[in-house]
């Protein structure tokens, strides 16, 4: 197969954005973009940086997690650093009160002692085609339901065929609503172990008080290896398998930054919606926001409790409450960034030009002037629908646990059931189930789980429209109506998810009526069928709204045929780049680029568990050991700016320099840029980096794992 992209790259790439806006795609920038990029600083061949036959950059980023975070390598044994928020699950799944590895960090000091993560992986993108050809020959003029069956079957069709010819994992993802399509050969690493971690007190350094914030001093990174089959390929976890050897690592510069200084991310950020309508940004303020942070905010003041008054709760908890606040900080500070800059109205006024520009041809108005009209007509019809939506997903699948325990467990027990009539075959399924439930309940509490349900059950009720919803005498019983907390209480005493003991008896039982009537199995079934009909619902409205949302991304090209469009984000490998840079986020503030250790000692609270410091970095400060990572004025960096484009998935992004080399860590956005998912800020938005030079240092004086470092390729420009 070959990359045909000349058609797109006319249609797509024909001039420049501002240099700092933009999730690109390697493989389809144009060459005015490589252009830009030389100007801007970049000092290396654009191959080195892509390439899709030789050896470059691409080959050292991974995408974790199918898409959660981004990792790179820097060494030639699969040493891969990411965040310390992406490893956060795998760290508080290794802690125990007597391993506290949230609290006190860990580090492996040989191969033997790094610890294995169940289920997480890296995946390496190998190639890259347009395919968009192929599918508009077949579906280009269909619409609707006819043509998302088309075009699933193309796509089906497709990704076997190139997965069998490239022995390699094959996915085909569209681009632009529709109008474009890539497909991805990657391969999957399913053996990726914890090599170090700094303690939270440096990892999460400010916690949720200082997220979305600057100046941020927080030394969000930490060390993972892929290991692989002797033979090199992707291999589950086995003591026989051995470090995987990348094609490409990236060089670590410790020579410094300064401002104006050209970065580059390489990453794989999530999901934006960058071209959505001022109906849609409607919903997600009005509807969708409003909702995630109010559900979020009940569920985390249940955790907050539990887990201050107990250590194996704070373990337990630790990460499901830094998954949800995340979030529910978001929500909220996305909306008011909204407001704050205006965003709905600048929209409608992009919609009312491109209006206008239709009136002045009848072939045009002909073709996308229904687009507008058609989007608008389905959020109007479809709004309670998100609003059952949003609240079934936050309170009840999202919510308790034993929810997700119920459904989840099912799926373990039909398994099972298929299974019977080979006792060999059902062995081997039931050690894989008993394992499975293990992990599921290794975190579980159920007295906090019942708090949730109760608050949570309470919320769903109240809120959502009564016929987007079971009836409460359906879904409680007529003993309950009128005591939801009594039917909560009988619910976790009498189901036998409460438990992971009860929940295997259950499961190895071949009496499936026993396993149904189970009270929170019964339950949750009722919760997810009413789901199900309103996700249906949902479909069938959405697919005029995908066929006019199509029309008018193709439509906003045509209007402006001068400028060049980047596709959303879609968890796929994308390029941004920038500079560094101070920034004014209002009236009589500015903010310099660079952080400190001083500032680390400034926000010292002991009292404040997000502004605790560790003894041994305090005592680094007061003496002034720096060694060689210290700036010129004899202070130790910690974070800066930079105007690259990001966004979630970005986590873990090497910033790179001029020279292609590792200069920081991406971590996070400011508060003042929140609406980048749905429009970028020039002036504002932001991203935030951990500098390398603090990430050494740590491994240097605190850590004291000079191995580490002594596997890096360590330069200076």
């Amino acid at each position: 197969m070959r990359i045909h992209i000349t058609v797109i790259l006319i249609i797509l790439f024909s001039s420049v954005l501002k240099a700092d806006e933009g999730m690109w795609l390697p493989y389809l920038i144009s060459n005015n973009q490589i252009e830009q990029m030389h100007e801007k600083g970049l000092q290396i061949p654009f191959e080195s940086v892509y390439s899709h036959s030789e050896p470059s950059l691409k080959d050292a980023i991974v995408s974790l997690d199918d898409g959660g975070c981004t990792g790179e390598f820097i060494s030639r044994k699969g040493l891969l650093l990411t965040n310390h928020h992406c490893g956060y699950n795998e760290i508080q799944q290794h802690s125990s009160i007597e391993h506290n590895y949230l609290e006190n960090g860990f580090w492996a000091q040989s191969l033997d002692e790094e610890l294995p993560n169940p289920g997480k992986k890296a995946t390496l993108l190998i190639e890259a085609h347009d395919v968009t050809e192929q599918i508009k020959k077949h579906a280009g003029s269909l619409s609707g339901p006819q043509r998302i069956t088309t075009i699933d079957s193309l796509i089906s069709h497709i990704e076997t065929e190139a997965s069998a010819e490239h022995k390699l994992d094959a996915k085909v993802k569209t681009f632009f609503s529709g109008n474009t399509y890539i497909l991805f050969l990657t391969q999957t690493f399913h053996d990726v172990r914890l090599v170090g971690t700094p303690p939270s007190s440096i990892g999460k350094f400010g916690g949720d008080t200082d997220n979305w914030m600057w100046p941020r001093h927080t030394g969000d990174f930490s060390f993972f290896r892929v290991y692989c089959a002797p033979d090199g390929s992707p291999a589950e976890y086995s003591k026989d398998n051995i470090p995987f050897e990348p094609k490409m690592h990236l060089k670590t510069d410790l020579s410094g930054i300064n401002k104006g200084d050209y970065t580059m991310t390489l990453g794989y950020p999530g999901y934006t919606q960058r071209y959505l309508t001022s109906f849609g940004i409607k919903e997600i303020k009005d509807v969708i926001n409003p909702i995630v942070a109010e559900t979020r905010s009940i569920k985390q003041e249940i955790w907050s409790k539990a887990m201050e008054a107990s250590e194996e709760i704070n373990i337990k908890y630790a990460a499901k409450y830094s998954e949800s606040s995340n979030y529910w900080k978001y929500a909220i500070g996305q909306n008011k960034a909204l407001d704050k800059l205006d965003i709905i109205s600048k929209q409608k006024e992009k919609e009312s030009r491109f209006t206008e520009w239709l009136k002045s041809d009848s072939v045009k108005l002909n073709t996308f002037g229904k687009t507008l009209p058609v989007i608008e007509a389905s959020y109007l019809l479809g709004n309670k629908l998100t609003l059952a939506e949003t609240i079934t997903q936050e309170t009840m699948l999202e919510g308790p646990e034993i929810i997700n325990f119920a459904l989840e467990i099912s799926t373990l027990y039909m398994d099972l059931q298929e299974k019977r009539a080979d006792s060999k075959e059902f062995q081997l399924q039931m050690e894989h189930a008993t394992k499975s439930i293990h992990l599921l309940y290794k975190d579980f509490d159920a007295a906090v789980d019942q708090q949730i349900f109760m608050a949570m059950l309470s919320y769903y009720l109240k809120n959502t429209p009564e016929k987007l919803r079971p009836e409460i005498e359906s879904l409680l019983g007529k003993k309950y109506l009128d005591n939801w907390t009594a039917f909560t209480q009988d619910l976790y005493s009498k189901s036998a998810l409460s438990s992971s003991e009860k929940a295997l008896k259950l499961l190895s039982s071949d009496d499936a009526d026993a396993f149904f009537e189970d009270p929170a199995i019964a339950y949750s079934y009722q919760v997810l069928a009413y789901f199900y009909k309103i996700l249906d619902l949902h479909d069938k409205l959405n697919r005029q709204h995908d066929d006019a949302q199509r029309l008018l991304v193709r439509g906003y090209m045509l209007q402006q045929p001068e400028k060049d469009f980047y596709p959303d984000a879609n968890s796929t490998l994308r390029l941004s780049y920038g500079t560094i840079g101070d920034y004014e986020p209002k009236d009589g503030v500015k903010y310099k680029y660079l952080t400190t250790l001083s500032g680390i000692i400034e926000k010292e609270d002991p009292e404040q568990l997000d502004f605790n410091v560790p003894e041994q970095l305090k005592t680094l400060y007061h003496n002034k050991d720096f060694a060689s990572y210290a700036l010129d004025n004899g202070k130790m960096p910690v974070c800066f700016l930079t105007n690259n484009d990001i966004t979630g998935g970005n986590s873990g992004s090497p910033v790179l320099n001029n020279n292609g080399n590792l200069i920081g860590l991406a971590f996070d956005g400011n508060w003042e840029a929140m609406t980048s998912d749905l429009a970028y800020e020039e002036r504002l938005q932001k991203c935030i980096c951990v500098d390398i030079r603090y990430i050494i240092f740590i491994l240097d004086k605190m850590a004291k794992a000079q191995h580490l470092i002594d596997e890096m390729e360590i330069v200076s420009q």
